[in-house]
């Protein structure tokens, strides 16, 4: 190591989780590598077509273009099995629990299609806590976004804008246009990044579709994108950390029997 001059202290990095993490709070995200096999890949893919495909005949496509929802599939774990199970992955929910704490609930699932040589309202910069001009000291939610192809700047990967996630108010275009990054990753990579980071899809350019799924994690105090108790109907709720993860606890409450009831199960758990 390099020696050092009027250094007092310094972060100790002793595992590769150690230093993602470090890259999440300094730069506002980092990439982790090889955590879906191609097997797992070829489902996911396949399942996010079909899913979309479902969503786009219930509203029809000519009125998700109306709302620019096009290419957007939403809440997927409430059609399908396998990303019910993307939604939890063990070795990411310590990533979740490390930056979130140990209460944290699912905010949103969404698929992302981008087709080729089409534009996509992912294009537009944008956070996932959107319309805000504040920041806060520890983050309020956090994005697991998954790399179902492979994400290349002729497939319209992912362009972040690194500390962005320390800045109250955006900046100019020139400052965006000089210092951001557009991301490289491969298949069954996962980019970790603070939900208060600027960023945007690129443009596929390629001949092939590039597929993503983000999942949103945040603190209870968020509500949820989609209210996925109601959508799943009591499904999951009797597994203790799916229950806090899908946010049946994190519910408002109807009235004040039953926000009073559910203050009294806590209790008696």
């Amino acid at each position: 190591m390099d020696k050092k001059y009027g250094i007092t202290f310094q972060n100790k990095i002793s595992s590769d989780f150690d230093k993602h993490i470090e890259e999440f709070r300094t730069l506002g995200y980092t990439i982790i590598e090889d955590v879906l096999t191609d097997a797992e890949l070829k489902v996911l893919r396949s399942e996010l077509d079909r899913v979309y495909k479902l969503q786009e005949m219930e509203f029809t496509r000519e009125r998700l273009r109306d709302i620019n929802e096009e290419f957007v599939a939403r809440a997927m774990l409430c059609y399908s099995e396998d990303y019910m199970k993307l939604s939890s992955v063990q070795e990411l929910m310590n990533y979740v629990q490390s930056i979130l704490g140990d209460y944290y609930i699912l905010h949103l699932q969404n698929g992302i299609i981008n087709m080729p040589n089409q534009p996509h309202h992912q294009n537009s910069w944008h956070r996932d806590l959107p319309y805000q001009n504040w920041i806060s000291s520890e983050p309020m939610g956090c994005n697991l976004f998954y790399c179902l192809d492979p994400f290349t700047p002729e497939t319209g990967s992912t362009i972040v804008l690194p500390y962005s996630h320390k800045m109250k108010t955006i900046p100019s275009d020139e400052y965006i246009e000089k210092h951001s990054v557009q991301l490289t990753a491969k298949p069954g990579s996962v980019v970790l990044f603070d939900s208060m980071v600027l960023h945007k899809a690129g443009y596929n350019s390629s001949t092939i579709i590039r597929r993503g799924v983000n999942n949103m994690y945040v603190k209870p105090i968020l509500r949820q994108q989609i209210d996925l108790p109601r959508m799943l109907d009591g499904k999951y709720s009797d597994d203790s950390f799916l229950n806090m993860l899908l946010g049946y606890d994190a519910q408002t409450a109807s009235d004040v029997i039953t926000f009073r009831t559910r203050r009294l199960y806590k209790t008696k758990k």
